[in-house]
């Protein structure tokens, strides 16, 4: 039988579920003792930080690219705009190249991501491992009891679902042969459902004088199953699932094709992130984030290698990055390019938040008729540092007219 389990809380923020859970503490006492000890599951410290976390992590979804998958120029001899023969363009990455003067690039994408691990361990099998009482507690007992007691651990155990889907409006337009603007606008749904238990044990394997969960703590097990929580108040229950959805950020962004090289053709980009989502319930960043970009790619007969060199400046909460993608699509087709990227951000505060996240990436796009284009890409860690999915899906429809 569970006690002390309200029926219907009241929804919290989702940056605060983790931190919520158990009612915010865990209250152990010593049985025939007076007092509590009140401490927070060393759990909730792994996410303490959840939305640093996930901003950085976002940044592992970046934006479809702006560059449009066609360049236009005018031709006058022809008296209008020919498009270039080039390939497709990658999904993720941006390529020198503008769309071209007075020409419009609209844009869907989706993106869907589940997170499956926290620096290597499963997201469904968190667990950390604590005394069970207070040194503060202990001082204020018996030196039996200390001696007894004193070793007693606090062991807990997460089952963490977190995912997001993610759903852009962009469109990017052509100022003049050499730049072009553009925006997106994020629609996005955050999902985050699981459930903790934590247990006190007895390192040497004491059934009876083992520390206890006081009567009033939240999801207090009485007569539950098992060698542990089969013994009244040694193990507490809580479960959460919760869902957000609102609008996300706003990214303006502005690109200059600045040269043309017989190595490489090269631009410059800035994106200023505008913090229009609900930063509490992890639809977007707390503050204003603006990155500028280096770009260079070429196309090599069917290869079209490129570079993306950023960095993003935010704000404390959100956790600056530098980051960078490396890779070269292919022209298979004149209507089906293939492209392989790998991508990396760096953390160099070294707060141990994301700090050395590299992905891989393959995808394609195909131009099935006129100037409509259909892309999608795969994301796959290539080390686990961090909050991480085990693929990230990202789909794309654009139009240039």
């Amino acid at each position: 039988m569970l006690v002390a389990i309200p029926a219907a809380a009241a929804a919290v923020p989702l940056d605060q579920v983790i931190p919520n859970l158990f009612g915010g503490s865990l209250n152990t006492t010593i049985i025939a003792s007076t007092g509590t000890s009140t401490q927070t599951a060393s759990i909730v410290g792994r996410f303490q930080d959840l939305n640093a976390q996930l901003s950085t992590a976002r940044a592992q979804v970046p934006l479809p690219s702006a560059s449009g998958a066609f360049r236009f120029a005018w031709d006058p001899d022809l008296d209008t705009f020919v498009r270039f023969e080039q390939s497709l363009g990658s999904g993720l990455a941006e390529r020198a190249q503008t769309i071209g003067r007075g020409r419009f690039n609209v844009g869907v994408s989706y993106q869907h991501v589940d997170f499956s691990t926290v620096d290597g361990e499963s997201l469904s099998h968190v667990r950390t491992s604590q005394p069970a009482f207070t040194q503060e507690y202990l001082a204020q007992q018996t030196e039996h009891d200390r001696e007894v007691y004193g070793d007693d651990l606090l062991n807990t155990t997460l089952n963490l679902h977190l995912s997001f889907d993610l759903l852009y409006l962009s469109a990017a337009y052509g100022l003049t042969d050499d730049i072009d603007v553009s925006l997106a606008l994020a629609i996005n749904h955050a999902h985050m459902q699981g459930s903790a238990l934590a247990e006190t044990i007895s390192p040497d394997g004491r059934m009876f004088e083992v520390g206890r969960f006081v009567d009033t703590q939240k999801g207090l097990i009485v007569d539950g199953t098992g060698p542990i929580c089969g013994q009244g108040n040694r193990c507490a229950r809580d479960t959460f699932n919760q869902s957000a959805t609102g609008t996300g950020d706003l990214y303006l962004r502005a690109k200059w094709h600045i040269a043309d090289t017989w190595l490489a053709d090269l631009a410059a980009a800035g994106v200023l992130t505008v913090p229009t989502g609900n930063a509490d319930n992890l639809l977007g960043y707390n503050d204003p984030t603006f990155t500028p970009w280096f770009i260079a790619s070429k196309s090599f007969g069917r290869f079209s290698p490129h570079i993306n060199l950023g960095y993003a400046f935010r704000s404390a909460e959100d956790v600056s990055q530098a980051q960078w993608i490396v890779g070269s699509d292919f022209l298979a087709a004149r209507w089906l390019t293939l492209s392989a990227d790998f991508l990396g951000y760096h953390d160099d505060k070294r707060d141990g938040i994301n700090d050395d996240v590299i992905q891989s990436a393959v995808g394609f796009k195909i131009n099935p008729w006129g100037s409509l284009v259909l892309d999608a890409s795969f994301q796959f860690p290539v080390n686990r540092d961090g909050i991480r999915a085990d693929v990230i899906y990202t789909g794309q429809v654009e139009y240039t007219f």
